[in-house]
């Protein structure tokens, strides 16, 4: 239990550095600086881009941490039922209407939110102007909340919803390894290293999310306990990788070897390694097991979802005002995300019990229409 517990933690802090990570951007771009325009407003966000702490804000480990979690869960939540080939076909029935009706809903309100307001984002970062100034129509918020986020990964609505579609696709080449080792399980070995391979077409990163759910699934079958000597280095290891940027002197000598690869080899390890660390430690394990983190976890999905229009909506007008009160920006900075937090957490546990719930009600419900009641 503590385990499980613990991947629900693990989840909502990872949420927690998506939105830190997209609050960054939005306005100290240099924390990142993908751009060489990009300039450090003081010296803490100069020093923090180069040291070895960009952890905290680090969205792309993130989304790689969500992979391999999935991966390992999907494995526990299959592979303990006594009739795998039911299950794998109970949640692959559900995997869709699971994530697509919450995404669905999501993409509904930030065309709301950005058709029938009119919010002025001159004094924030270029990255949020250009999210604050889309021009979306009721049709493609339909569809990418729908068809084109899961398929073809078009997010221009819910710029977040780009992983659902590896979410989805990373799902099913789970579902299938596991039906190998059911079936073959001298074969799951090579199918599990050869099927991934199949997606290099569709570009690098999708490669690796395909590669996380795998590891997850290895996690599961093959990881073992390890002593808490040994997963506290792991999991600073892992902290240490997801702070990679390509241009930071922290990550100089990891630049030398992969160049720039730096920043999503980097994530992508660390993805693997927090992910282990945590797990695989029980020590790690129990002391994330509280009911704070495990409910974040919980709301980690309604959280990922909303936050984009929730910054939209509180963080710039709040900042806006703040500075029009002659704020410093660090101080209105603080103020506004403060705010932001606050909504962005109050409306999660709104979405989460009336329409996370509800996608969990729907694809229960079409599973048994499908398949039956389990005997």
């Amino acid at each position: 239990m503590a385990k499980l517990n613990s991947a629900e933690s693990i989840r909502g802090l990872a949420c927690l550095a998506v939105v830190f990570s997209h609050l960054s951007l939005s306005f100290y771009p240099y924390l990142h600086q993908f751009s060489p325009e990009d300039r450090a407003r003081g010296a803490w966000d100069h020093f923090m881009h180069q040291s070895p702490f960009a952890f905290w804000y680090s969205g792309t480990a993130a989304v790689f941490v969500f992979f391999v979690l999935s991966g390992f869960v999907l494995s526990y939540a299959i592979l303990r039922n006594a009739n795998v080939p039911r299950k794998v076909a109970e949640m692959a029935i559900k995997r869709y209407p699971r994530l697509a009706i919450p995404a669905f809903f999501s993409c509904i309100l930030a065309w709301i939110a950005l058709s029938f307001t009119d919010i002025d984002s001159n004094l924030v970062n270029g990255w949020l102007q250009a999210y604050a100034t889309e021009t979306i129509t009721f049709k493609q918020a339909v569809y990418e909340g729908s068809l084109g986020a899961f398929f073809f990964a078009s997010s221009t609505t819910n710029w977040v919803l780009w992983t659902m579609q590896l979410e989805l696709f990373g799902s099913l080449l789970l579902f299938a390894i596991v039906l190998v080792h059911h079936y073959k399980p001298s074969m799951f070995i090579p199918a599990s290293l050869m099927l991934p391979c199949l997606t290099l077409w569709m570009g690098e990163s999708f490669f690796l999310g395909m590669c996380s759910f795998v590891i997850g699934c290895y996690f599961y079958l093959y990881g073992r306990k390890i002593p808490l000597l040994l997963g506290i280095i792991m999991l600073v290891l892992g902290l240490y990788f997801a702070g990679a940027h390509n241009n930071s002197h922290a990550y100089h000598w990891l630049h030398s070897i992969l160049g720039k690869r730096t920043y999503e080899y980097g994530n992508f390890l660390a993805g693997i390694l927090i992910v282990y660390s945590i797990l695989m430690t029980p020590r790690i394990s129990e002391a994330l097991d509280k009911k704070a983190l495990v409910y974040l976890g919980k709301l980690s999905f309604s959280i990922y979802l909303l936050h984009m229009m929730f910054i939209y909506l509180t963080c710039i007008p709040v900042f806006n005002y703040l500075r029009h009160l002659h704020w410093s920006y660090d101080s209105a900075v603080i103020g506004a995300v403060i705010i932001c937090l606050s909504a962005i957490f109050i409306a999660s546990a709104i979405y989460s019990k009336y329409i996370d719930q509800f996608s969990v009600r729907c694809s229960n419900y079409i599973s048994k229409k499908l398949l039956g009641s389990s005997r």
